[in-house]
């Protein structure tokens, strides 16, 4: 599949208000409802790698609904329902034995894949009468996914990544208070970048000139084009439902070194008023320059450590008590998002929104939701998202 670096040329989108209300909520991903059955269609990312050490085991909130994940003693993670069906006790306050979890209360035995394999106390054979809720789990670039589904899950991974020789790293997890929707749409909004970013200076080479905004739908999901005056295009790729793919500008006090990494960003939903950043980047850098890369990194995590926290310093932004042009921040950018999109408020007001041109990317995506919700709620076949290409890539642009 190729697609040409130059974009269709798209009709200019007016001023307009948002649609009126539509019969379905393109916000919510609470389980049962069109937008978490649609959700519940794609591998979702819940959890860095590193933060599950093998033999332990932790609470995770997806999308309204509580799990505990754990790591096998030989690395395999798996994630089950949060609940033990014997009495309700929680299941990652129990102990990891090789590839199985026992329960804190009573010692009852999970084997991978939910089956329970012991009751202390009770009768022979009364076990294989009893399951707790299972999840197929990969691991991809530094990450855990998990299928909520219905069915076999689908392809995995979920998405390619570039081929380039480098390293895979990981950013900090954030929580940000808001609904994951508002996260996702600001990724498809690159005129932001040239206003949201301009102090600091960390996105000054993409605030040159504003860019002209186009998209267009694909099997995978949006693919979205920024055409500048010189002719060049920035392409970025938004996975369905929630993972956007582009390059961006090197992190704070790391020019010079590694060059702009490629960023994959899932925006998780906790439930409808939290959800969760999960970063990872390609980062391409050979090895002749890796031992320069490695001290630049750590004298950036050092910096990291002795900062705020990022979700902290957001939330004074949004009560008032700094100059917004003033903050420093060794993830400087991390904050502002958070400032701007938590501060829209915790569920977006989209019906009393004034979209225009510049938002062609989010308008688009929103029309793909809202039709895709209809089919759900109608009971209607939804579409049938394919793995995307390799060969489909984001561009600098500049």
């Amino acid at each position: 599949m190729n697609i040409a670096q130059k974009p269709p040329l798209r009709k200019a989108v007016r001023a307009v208000k948002s649609p009126a209300r539509s019969e379905v909520d393109i916000a919510t991903t609470k389980p049962g409802t069109p937008g978490g059955i649609f959700m519940r269609q794609f591998w979702i990312c819940v959890s860095r790698g590193e933060d599950l050490p093998a033999g332990r085991a932790k609470p995770a909130r997806i999308m309204s609904e509580n799990y505990t994940l754990y790591r096998g003693a030989a690395g395999r993670v798996h994630c089950i329902d949060s609940k033990c069906p014997h009495r309700h006790a929680l299941m990652h306050l129990g102990w990891v034995e090789d590839d199985s979890i026992r329960c804190v209360y009573h010692g009852w035995k999970f084997a991978a894949g939910g089956q329970c394999v012991e009751q202390p106390a009770e009768e022979a054979g009364f076990a294989r009468k009893v399951r707790i809720g299972s999840y197929p789990c990969g691991e991809y670039l530094g990450m855990i996914w998990v299928y909520f589904g219905p069915g076999a899950p689908p392809q995995f991974p979920p998405f390619p990544h570039r081929a380039t020789p480098g390293i895979i790293q990981t950013f900090n997890v954030e929580k940000v208070p808001c609904n994951y929707l508002q996260s996702f749409e600001n990724s498809m909004d690159e005129v932001h970048v040239a206003f949201t970013h301009a102090p600091g200076g960390s996105h000054a080479n993409l605030s040159r000139d504003l860019p002209i905004i186009t998209a267009q739908e694909e099997p995978w999901g949006l693919l979205r084009f920024g055409t500048r005056k010189t002719g060049k295009v920035r392409r970025s790729l938004h996975y369905a439902p929630n993972v956007t793919r582009v390059i961006v500008p090197p992190l704070t006090g790391m020019d010079g070194v590694g060059g702009w990494p490629e960023i994959y960003f899932s925006f998780t939903p906790v439930d409808d008023e939290n959800h969760l950043w999960f970063v990872t980047s390609h980062v391409e850098i050979e090895e002749p320059q890796m031992e320069a890369y490695r001290k630049q990194r750590a004298k950036y995590d050092q910096a990291m450590a002795a900062a705020k926290p990022t979700a902290e310093l957001a939330d004074e932004l949004m009560a008032g008590l700094h100059d917004y042009a003033g903050v420093r921040h060794p993830d400087l950018a991390i904050v502002q998002d958070i400032a701007v999109q938590a501060g829209q408020g915790r569920l977006a007001d989209r019906q009393n929104e004034r979209l225009g041109r510049s938002d062609a990317g989010l308008i688009a995506w929103r029309k793909i939701l809202t039709r895709e919700l209809k089919r759900i709620a109608e009971g209607k076949t939804p579409k049938k998202w394919t793995a995307p290409p390799a060969d489909v890539t984001p561009t600098l642009g500049f």
